[in-house]
Formats: C-alpha cells, sequence, structure tokens
C-alpha cells in the first residue's frame, strides 16, 4: 500500500478518464452538450437542414436541429417568433446561451427563486413538513465536556425513502437536563450542561417524523496533577474503550499512562510540556506535541481514524437512462469523502484497478481503470459495472443483515454516505491524437481535456448505506478487494443534471516544489453533506507549461491567465442547502519525470453562497487565501540515537519551511499494512521538531515499515490552515484538541488551506544484472536504479550509491562510489566493477549512504549474486 499525497482523491480518478477521453480544443458549435430537443424534431447532417439556420445549429454528436444563439437574448420568444421556446418562455429563470447553445437556467440557491425554493435545479413549491417520514439528526452520538456547544443538522426522508430538503416545520428541542438549547431550521446549536452519562437529549421534529441525538456530558474539571484525555473514533463519535494515553517528555521519555474506560476517558499523571499519544491496534495512533499542562485546561479530545484497510465495503451499479448516441459513454462514481480526504487511503477512494483492452479509432489498447469507473463503447460495454468503495461511519436499521445497529457502528461493520457520478457522451473523434503515443504528455492531454468538461452531467443518491466485512489478506500486506458480493445496490441515472454553470476561478499564485513552480492546478466543485462529507458536482483543470510561471496558462474564452474555467452542477436530489466548497489544487509532475522527487500539492478552499453563469470569467470566483509553501526539507531520524544532526527519534525541518501562515503540521507515517501514525505540531516548531516517545508493548512502532528488515515507513508531511467558523481567525492543534469551538475531528471542515509532500522511501534495485547467477565481464559496468533518493554530493542531495562486495578475489578490500544520475532523473547510477575483482558466487550488495559515506538509517541496500569468471 502506498498511500499518495493526494487531499482531493477523485481528481486522480477523474483525470484518469479524462485522459482516456480528451477531446480537441475546437470551441465551435458542434461540440455543444447533448440535451433536450430546443426546436422542430428535425434530423440533420449540417446547420442547412434546420428550419432556420439563424436561429437553429446542427449537433452532428446527435444529428438533430437545436436552438442556436449569440447572447441570452437569442433564446428569447422576442427574438425567435414563430420558433419560440417554450423551455425557457415557461422557466421563471429563463434560458441561457451555454457555448452557442440555448440551455433552459438552474438555480442554485433558494435565494434564486424568490417565494419559492430552488430544488434540483428548478424554481419550485417549497415541499410541505408533513411530506417528512423519518428524520436523522447528524452527530447522532455526542461525547463532550460541560459548557461545549454543537451543533446538530437533520436531513429528512419521505414515505418512499427519497431525501426531502424542507425549510419550514423543522423544530428542535431538549429533551433531557444534560444539554440546553432549541430552534428551527434545518441546524441548531446546543450547549453541553450538566454531567449525564449516554442518554437521548436532542430532538428534531419534522412534521410527524422525530428523531433525537444521544449525548454524553463528563464533568467540567479534570483531576489535579493529570490530563484528562478523551479517545473518540472520529467519524463516528463513540468512545473507544481500551485505547492506550501516554504522556512523554520533550525528549520522548514516557512519564504516564492510562487505559480509557468505557467512556473513551483516560487520566494521565503530567507535568510541564509534554506530547500526548494515544494508542490502539485497530486505530491510527495520535500523537500531540508539546502540550503546557501549566498553561492549558489539561483536558483534551483526541480522536482516532480507524485502520484503513482491515475492513471494506461500499456501492455498486451501472449507468440508467443513456443518450441514444453513438457516441463513447464514460462515467465516474464515488461515494463522498469525510474531510478533506487527507485522511483517505487509495483504496478507500478509488479501489482496485481492472485491466480492460478498449479499441480507440482502431487502435487496441490495455487500460487500467479505476474501480468507479464506467466505459461503454458504441459497439460494447467495456466496463459496464461501477464499484465505489466507502469509509465506515453510521447506519441505522434500514441497512439490511444489521441485527443491531450500535455493535455494527463500533465495529466499523457499515457507513452511509452519498453517492455520486460525473458522466459524459463524449464523440470517438474528439479522442485526442496525443494518447495513441506510448508515453503520452499529462500536461497536453490535460491541456486537451478542458473543452471536455461541457459534456458531463452530475447524478447523487444521497443517504447510501452499506455493509464492511474484514479485507481477505489485509493482515499479510496483500488486501483483496475483488469480493463485493457485499456491496450495496446504487444505479445512476446518466442524465440527472448538467454541469449548468460554467464560471471562471483566478487560481492564486503557484507555488514552488524543489525550485520550479507547480505545473497543473484542479478546481474541485463540491457540497459539504453534514454527516457524510463531500460530494463533487463539477470539476476545472488548467495546467502551467507554457510559459511555467506563478500562473495558468490562458484557456480558450478567458481573458487572463490564472483563470480557469470551471463547470458544475448545482446541488440537487437531496443536497440542497448543503455548503458549496471549491476546492483549488495545485499539483506538480515532478515525479514523473525525476525518481528522487515526491508527490506535492497544495490547495485552497473556497466556500461560495451560490454558483453563478459566467463563461467569459467577467467576474471571476477570487480565493481569499494564497497557497501554502510546500513543506520542503523535513526528515525523521528513525533510529534511537543522534544521527546527521537529529536527535534520537525526532522529526523537524532541517531548514525554515516558510510555513508562517500555516496553523498546524500534520506528520503522518505509514506502514506496509495502512496502518498509521499522526503527529501533530505547531508550525513555530517546524525547526526545532517533536521527538517520538517508543511505543509500549504490545503496540508496533508504524514509524517503521513492519518488513523483516526493519526498513522506514511512509512519511507524509501536511501543512494547515485551520480557521474558526465564526471570524476566520487561526486554530493550532491545542484549540482543537481542548475543543474550544470545533474539535480535531472536524477539521476537514475548518481547513481553508494546506500543503503536502509524500516523502517517498529511498530504496534501491537491480538493473544489470537483473536476476542471481549471471555471469559477468571482470571490470563491466552494473547499474542500478535508486528512487526516493536524491544522488550527488550538494547541499540539497542525499548521498550516493557504494558497492561493496563478499567473496571472490581482490574484491571484498574494494568499495566503488556510484554518485552520478545517468539516466535524466530515473535514478539510475553505474557503477564500474573494480580491477582485480574475480570469482564465482559473489556478492555484490549497493547500499545508499549519506553525503559522508556513512549508511542510511535504517539501512537501504540491495544485493546481486555474481560470477566473475
Amino acid at each position: 500500500m502506498n498511500p499518495r499525497s493526494r487531499p482531493v482523491p477523485v481528481l486522480a480518478l477523474l483525470c484518469v478518464g479524462l485522459a482516456l477521453s480528451g477531446c480537441a480544443s475546437d470551441e465551435g458549435a458542434d461540440e455543444s452538450p447533448t440535451g433536450p430537443v430546443m426546436g422542430p424534431d428535425a434530423a440533420c447532417t449540417v446547420d442547412q437542414d434546420c428550419p432556420d439556420p439563424a436561429l437553429f445549429f446542427c449537433n452532428t454528436a446527435a444529428s438533430r436541429c437545436e436552438a442556436a444563439c449569440r447572447t441570452r437574448e437569442d433564446c428569447s420568444a422576442a427574438k425567435r417568433g414563430s420558433f419560440a421556446l417554450p423551455e425557457c418562455d415557461n422557466n421563471p429563470l429563463g434560458c441561457q446561451c451555454d457555448q452557442g447553445k440555448c440551455m433552459v437556467s438552474l438555480c442554485s440557491s433558494d435565494a434564486d427563486c424568490g417565494a419559492q425554493v430552488c430544488r434540483d435545479g428548478e424554481c419550485v413549491a417549497p415541499p410541505p413538513a408533513s411530506s417528512a417520514a423519518s428524520c436523522q439528526v447528524t452527530p447522532d452520538f455526542v461525547l463532550g465536556r460541560s459548557g461545549g456547544k454543537v451543533r446538530f443538522d437533520v436531513t429528512v426522508r419521505d414515505a418512499s425513502g427519497k431525501p426531502v430538503v424542507l425549510t419550514e416545520g423543522i423544530t428542535w428541542a431538549a429533551v433531557a437536563g444534560a444539554v440546553e438549547g432549541g430552534g428551527s431550521g434545518a441546524s441548531a446549536t446546543f450547549t453541553l450542561k450538566a454531567q449525564a452519562e449516554s442518554t437521548e437529549a436532542v430532538e428534531a421534529r419534522v412534521g410527524q417524523a422525530v428523531c433525537r441525538a444521544r449525548v454524553t456530558v463528563l464533568a467540567a474539571e479534570p483531576p489535579e496533577g493529570q490530563v484528562r484525555v478523551v479517545v473518540t473514533d472520529e467519524l463516528t463519535g463513540r468512545p473507544l474503550q481500551g485505547a492506550l494515553v501516554v504522556a512523554a517528555t520533550g525528549a520522548g521519555s514516557l512519564i504516564g499512562s492510562d487505559a480509557t474506560d468505557a467512556d473513551g476517558v483516560a487520566h494521565v499523571t503530567a507535568t510541564g510540556v509534554v506530547s500526548l499519544t494515544a494508542f490502539h491496534a485497530d486505530y491510527g495512533y495520535l500523537t500531540l506535541g508539546h502540550y503546557d499542562t501549566v498553561e492549558r485546561s489539561r483536558d483534551v479530545v483526541l480522536p482516532l481514524r480507524r485502520n484503513p484497510l482491515e475492513l471494506y465495503g461500499g456501492a455498486k451499479g451501472t449507468f440508467s437512462n443513456l443518450p441514444a448516441t453513438s457516441n463513447l459513454h464514460l462515467g465516474f462514481a464515488g461515494l463522498s469523502t469525510p474531510g478533506l480526504g487527507l485522511d483517505i487511503a487509495s483504496e478507500q477512494q478509488t479501489g482496485p484497478t481492472e485491466k480492460v483492452a478498449v479499441n480507440l479509432g482502431g487502435l487496441v489498447r490495455e487500460l487500467d481503470l479505476p474501480a468507479g469507473a464506467y466505459l461503454a463503447l458504441p459497439s460494447s460495454p467495456v466496463k459496464a459495472v461501477h464499484q465505489a468503495p466507502g469509509v465506515a461511519g453510521v447506519c441505522d436499521a434500514r441497512l439490511p443483515g444489521i441485527s443491531n445497529v450500535e455493535e455494527a457502528i463500533r465495529a466499523g461493520q457499515c457507513g452511509t454516505r452519498t453517492a455520486w457520478a460525473l458522466a459524459g457522451d463524449v464523440p470517438p473523434a474528439e479522442i485526442p491524437p496525443s494518447l495513441f503515443g506510448a508515453t503520452p504528455d499529462v500536461s497536453q492531454v490535460l491541456a486537451q481535456s478542458i473543452p471536455l468538461l461541457r459534456r458531463f452531467q452530475s447524478s447523487v443518491v444521497r443517504d447510501v448505506q452499506f455493509k464492511l466485512q474484514p479485507t481477505p489478506g489485509a493482515s499479510t500486506g496483500t488486501p483483496d478487494f475483488r469480493d463485493t458480493a457485499h456491496f450495496s445496490s446504487v444505479d445512476h441515472d446518466y442524465q440527472q443534471l448538467p454541469l449548468g454553470f460554467p464560471f471562471a476561478v483566478r487560481v492564486p499564485s503557484l507555488p514552488r516544489y524543489r525550485g520550479a513552480f507547480l505545473d497543473g492546478a484542479f478546481v474541485l466543485g463540491t457540497v459539504s453533506v453534514p454527516g457524510q462529507g463531500l460530494v463533487p458536482l463539477g470539476l476545472g483543470i488548467a495546467v502551467n507549461v507554457a510559459p511555467a510561471d506563478p500562473n495558468t496558462d490562458v484557456q480558450s474564452g478567458l481573458p487572463a491567465p490564472g483563470l480557469v474555467s470551471v463547470r458544475m452542477a448545482p446541488a440537487h436530489h437531496g443536497l440542497e442547502g448543503s455548503a458549496y466548497r471549491l476546492l483549488v489544487l495545485a499539483t506538480s509532475n515532478a515525479a514523473l519525470n525525476d525518481a528522487s522527487a515526491s508527490a506535492a500539492s497544495s490547495g485552497v478552499v473556497e466556500p461560495l453562497a451560490r454558483l453563478s453563469f459566467d463563461p467569459k470569467g467577467s467576474t471571476p470566483v477570487q480565493t481569499s487565501r494564497g497557497f501554502l509553501p510546500l513543506p520542503e526539507g523535513a526528515r525523521y531520524n528513525f533510529t534511537a540515537e543522534s544521527y546527521r544532526g537529529l536527535e534520537g527519534r525526532q522529526f523537524r525541518f532541517t531548514t525554515d519551511p516558510g510555513l508562517s501562515g500555516a496553523t498546524l503540521l500534520r506528520i503522518v507515517f505509514t506502514h506496509r499494512l495502512g496502518h498509521q501514525w499522526t503527529v501533530l505540531l505547531d508550525p513555530a516548531r517546524a525547526t526545532s521538531g517533536v521527538r517520538l516517545p517508543v511505543p509500549p508493548a504490545p503496540f508496533e512502532d508504524r514509524t517503521y515499515y513492519g518488513d523483516l528488515t526493519g526498513t522506514r515507513a511512509l512519511m507524509r508531511v501536511q501543512a494547515l490552515v485551520a480557521a474558526r467558523p465564526g471570524d476566520g481567525s487561526g486554530l493550532d492543534a491545542v484549540e482543537l484538541a481542548e475543543v474550544k469551538e470545533v474539535s480535531l475531528a472536524q477539521l476537514g471542515d475548518v481547513t481553508r488551506a494546506w500543503s503536502v509532500i509524500d516523502y517517498r522511501r529511498p530504496e534501491v534495485s537491480w538493473l544489470v544484472p537483473d536476476v542471481d547467477a549471471l555471469s559477468v565481464p571482470r571490470e563491466s559496468t552494473v547499474r542500478v536504479r535508486t528512487t526516493g533518493f536524491r544522488i550527488g554530493s550538494g547541499p540539497m542531495d542525499d548521498g550516493y550509491v557504494q558497492l561493496s562486495f563478499i567473496g571472490g578475489t581482490g574484491c571484498e578490500v574494494q568499495t566503488v562510489r556510484g554518485d552520478v544520475d545517468a539516466s535524466q532523473g530515473r535514478g539510475e547510477v553505474d557503477l564500474k566493477l573494480p580491477v582485480g575483482c574475480s570469482g564465482l558466487g559473489l556478492s555484490m550488495t549497493a547500499t545508499l549512504v549519506d553525503p559522508s559515506g556513512a549508511p542510511l538509517r535504517p539501512p537501504v541496500s540491495a544485493t546481486r549474486l555474481v560470477n566473475l569468471p
């Protein structure tokens, strides 16, 4: 398992499909999206076949006449006369001129509709409260201290189980002394009041439907001389019993520990400034660094995320209502992502890949499609079923096969998310020729894919419940996700709602990685659904190659560099009222061409009140923040002894990373089984760092990979800006842990910017000879490949390769140094065998060493047995 720095993992999934079906950059009207006939139902091959070529054009993709326009007024009855469009004239919002075609205008919020409300993109009468048959309060379980404030949201379904979004008829009340508060509307805030065991305390009434949330309130003050640590499941709020919480000094020495009780509470003896770590075998470890027991409240909550690969489940299905064309039908499906996806393993987001053969323009190509992809050619389906893995959470009695709902939630055996899909009808002729080469240029493919976005539609299904079961092979590091018999069945409507809002986003100045500006940018349009996470509703793509500077390249139809064209659907089919959020992501392709580089990206989150129709970018969306710099220069000493300027088990930056704008740092180590250890650190301590304790028995040390040779774990470093919901001021890790206003479990909801680097594990492997027991000429040249390791002796380099020998004649006293990458970034190093070295069964070991010539710690090497006759 190799987690990537994917703050928005869905982007990788979408780009696979965009690369497959990218289109040419011609902006002609014949590339407009297919849709309902906007005029006489006439077949055509050219514009002249239509009733009036001044008012219609021939959509050659659908072979039919459709209403043409240059401005919005061209869609009005005053302009069209006898060819008036009832769809436009009868719509309160009229029509828009979208890429030369009259399209019915959509609403994006209730504010667009006056006395009516916006549902599924249309202005309609408000649904009555009597349509509510059931409801669900989020969060459904709260564990907190007296005086804390909690916001609750409610979702509603009708008698058929379909989502209903109400604006009236919802009332809230406290039904136990544990809380106080009330109100009306889709959400309400309550104050935790009196100490109480778990009890139903918060009630929402929606028409005849009633739903409640359980609340546990802890005593207001922890005992003197101790820190009270509450350990919870991050995604369900349930307490975790049996977690071990330890306090450690600045040197990493343990000074206190306690196991959590049934309420998830541990009391740890600690004085001065300590680190607090919660260990649980089934969850990721979490360390809060530099906690001052004198200045702070001595009362923290540490939410843990369940190990990602040990249970799996989700939804699967296909698409209905396919357009009746001979085009390529392309779709992508997934389940909503909790937070920003910063903690999601790739297997939880995209699932396994499937190799398929596709005939593109007469050329058969093998493609690895992610589980969520759907692909059908005119002649046959290529991948007709999409599979969307999901993350455990909460569920209710509606989920079949669950006998005890609460037990299933606490065991991670169920979840509820929103299913989403983006689907497009793509003429095969629009697939760019660049895709037919052996090694397509990623930047070129992305640039050519931009116009394709107009062809996509959005589909969502809210409240999808699913079961999770143990993953075969997870305990051996070979998880097998192929059996999806237990996945819930969810089919998507291929043409549910168009991406009817084109607009432009001004991307902030791009940051640098390894001295070069990042070379790609994505804008993901989403809504944040309470309790279910982010749902993608649209996308924009940009590149930064001509020239490579702080701005993305100029896009067709937009007036300046740095503007990205985005197409997005409004919140629909039960998501109305959820908050719009644009995720603007800058990425680096350095790792594609440099074996020593890592995956790196930086992102900004921009809330939106509503969507705008602005295809020319006259009033682009401006982000309120810029990108954070990349967290370069981070190191961790995996050993207990001092090494290369780091103390034992110390993480720190060797140079100032320039992250003064960040409010917290997260360092995430990942074991080969997907088990993680997350460390939270104040950015002001970036260069002094933190020292990690040795996990007490029986807990594994997840800073190591867990293999037989004791190699280092994967290390991901994130810098984040967390902001208070009210005034936007910064929130640091300690404030979040003490739950002053929001908790660490809500970090994704309050993050407004982030940057991340996945530091690759240094590795070395043999290229020549490629297997053992080959005969190699004396004094010949052998070759190895290094990854995650910058070859050289300069100040920014990691070191070089040293070749040593065991056996033979005249070999063991000699070593060979390789400090030049002979392959233009691929990490390949040539090593000439020394003079006078010969023998049969000779052992050659290539070892990565630091600039001083000392082997890395832990060591990284590869051995090959050869004959030098």
